[in-house]
């Protein structure tokens, strides 16, 4: 007995306890749609913000150099890059619309017609599904290692959460504006919850809706060159608070007036939060032992980004709004799950360009090109083509600010050497003074070009859906752009760049300031996960463990 006890003082004082690294029970991946990597430092500590920003900036680790490595920075490509750890050339997601070249004719880059609607009467949105998606989700891949695991996504736009859902996902929900509710369709398989069907915008915010959206901010003037009203901002509001439904644009919003400033304020991120909520309880996420994920999108953001700016009092009226809301969606989260459980994560699907005309102020070159001139000069280039080639009609299908569709068919009937005609079309592009690059089919195929962003045009091609030759237009331009308002999708550092940040009890505070990107997310959720899985993905793990 005496040895006995010896030895048990022995083993107790020298053996180290076996611990075992516990996964978290829920995965919340947030993107804030059109948030731009800078605004932390141009925004959220300039505006002394103190809410959900603050916490996760400051106690989460935070990739301060994050950007997407793709050339065409939209939201459907986005949103597809950071929820699969894959470029839009591998994810088959390459534009929010798309030319099928097989069928001639251009299409929204979810459209599924076999769907049907669940969980409303009627619904009049675009029949849309994950069925276009080429490669798993994280909440695809956690659901492969363990049925038992959930997979949720939820947000304004349908093709934010049905992308990052992926096609595994329980359910799915996007917002219906003349309902103001959360639908869904019969693509997945689980019922759709009866709780949802009442749970409507209309009812839960009709004070805020009344209210309308005010200003709440008092010293501005450090941060905005446009004060509350530039004559180039436009939208569903007019450009000046405060935004209620009386001071909305007659021409733009005749019906759904409830729905409609939802989409157009922060209370529609906000009411997306709120079933983010109501989902986590009634849905039992984190609630046992098996890994739970939940996608959620903050898509109003880019509504007011593409109508007012990212230099305007609406968007540090925004930030200031969810940087609160945030903070109550994490405690939230921190009371009903356990901040030990949770992990979560910051990111964007794509930035935002300035309004050049606010940009031209500060001597910076930067303008603003109108369909009209583009249409005009695009007219050019076809009569001087048509001359140089001998060729009886128009030599140009299609044209846009995603580029130039030649007419091959006329090309070959003409016996017109492809490669000479695209290198003329190309130059002839290039002499135009707001465009600084094109790129054809040839040059995503040789393996020499040396073309200014060649690797992230790549990376965003896919030859069955896009124009034959792909126009860049020079940094701070918007080509091809109605006379107010902004947009993104140019490989540039302002759309590129986004937040990139990870929270929990798992992840260990701290600052990165290291060249990362958006297809490093989903390697490094799967390996903080413990979940080994056979795929080469485009994307590299950040070692958050």
């Amino acid at each position: 007995m005496k040895y006995t006890l010896v030895l048990l003082a022995f083993l107790f004082i020298n053996c180290k306890p076996v611990t075992k690294n516990i996964s978290p029970k829920l995965v919340v991946v947030i993107s804030v749609d059109q948030m731009r990597g800078d605004y932390y430092e141009n925004l959220v500590k300039p505006l002394k913000l103190r809410g959900g920003l603050h916490k996760l900036y400051t106690e989460g680790k935070f990739f301060a150099d994050a950007h997407h490595k793709h050339a065409v920075t939209t939201t459907a490509a986005g949103h597809a890059t950071l929820a699969t750890g894959y470029f839009p050339s591998n994810n088959g997601i390459v534009n929010n619309t798309v030319y099928n070249r097989k069928q001639g004719f251009s299409h929204y880059c979810i459209w599924d017609t076999t769907v049907r609607y669940v969980g409303i009467d009627s619904c009049d949105l675009n029949l849309v599904s994950a069925e276009k998606l080429l490669k798993p989700t994280l909440g695809d891949y956690v659901k492969k290692e363990n049925k038992k695991s959930k997979n949720y996504s939820v947000a304004l736009k349908d093709r934010a959460s049905i992308l990052m859902g992926g096609k595994l996902a329980n359910r799915a929900f996007w917002f219906d504006e003349k309902s103001t509710q959360m639908v869904s369709t019969d693509y997945y398989t689980e019922p759709y919850p009866e709780w949802a069907r009442s749970f409507k915008a209309k009812d839960r915010l009709s004070a805020e809706i009344q209210t309308g959206w005010n200003r709440g901010l008092t010293e501005l003037t450090d941060f905005t060159f446009s004060n509350d009203s530039f004559e180039r901002e436009c939208g569903t509001f007019k450009p000046w608070f405060p935004h209620n439904t009386g001071s909305m644009d007659t021409s733009r919003v005749r019906s759904n007036v409830e729905g409609s400033f939802m989409w157009n304020t922060p209370f529609g991120d906000a009411f997306v939060l709120d079933f983010a909520k109501e989902l986590i309880i009634k849905q039992d996420l984190g609630k046992d032992n098996y890994t739970d994920v939940l996608n959620i999108g903050l898509s109003a953001a880019d509504v007011i980004g593409h109508h007012f700016g990212p230099n305007s009092t609406e968007i540090l009226e925004y930030y200031a709004q969810i940087d609160k809301e945030l903070d109550v969606f994490i405690q939230f989260l921190e009371k009903e799950l356990g901040k030990e459980n949770i992990t979560l994560v910051l990111t964007a699907d794509h930035g935002v360009a300035s309004l050049p005309e606010i940009l031209a102020q500060s001597n910076i070159d930067a303008k603003r090109i109108a369909p009209s001139q583009y249409d005009e000069d695009i007219a050019v280039i076809d009569s001087l083509l048509q001359l140089e080639f001998n060729l009886p009609s128009s030599s140009i299908s299609r044209a846009n600010y995603n580029g130039v569709e030649p007419n091959f068919n006329l090309l070959l009937a003409q016996g017109i050497d492809s490669i000479s005609y695209i290198n003329s079309l190309m130059a002839r592009l290039e002499q135009l003074d707001y465009i600084a690059q094109c790129y054809s089919f040839f040059d995503y195929q040789d393996k020499n070009c040396k073309k200014p962003y060649i690797e992230l045009m790549r990376n965003s091609h896919r030859p069955e859906y896009e124009y034959f030759v792909k126009i860049l237009g020079k940094e701070n331009y918007l080509v091809d752009m109605r006379s107010c308002g902004t947009t993104h999708g140019s490989p540039y550092s302002y759309d590129t760049h986004v937040p990139l940040v990870f929270y929990g009890g798992a992840i260990t505070p701290g600052s990165d300031r290291t060249k990362n990107y958006t297809v490093d997310i989903v390697p490094s959720l799967l390996e903080l996960l413990n979940i080994k899985v056979s795929e080469q993905f485009d994307g590299n793990s950040l070692g958050l463990n």
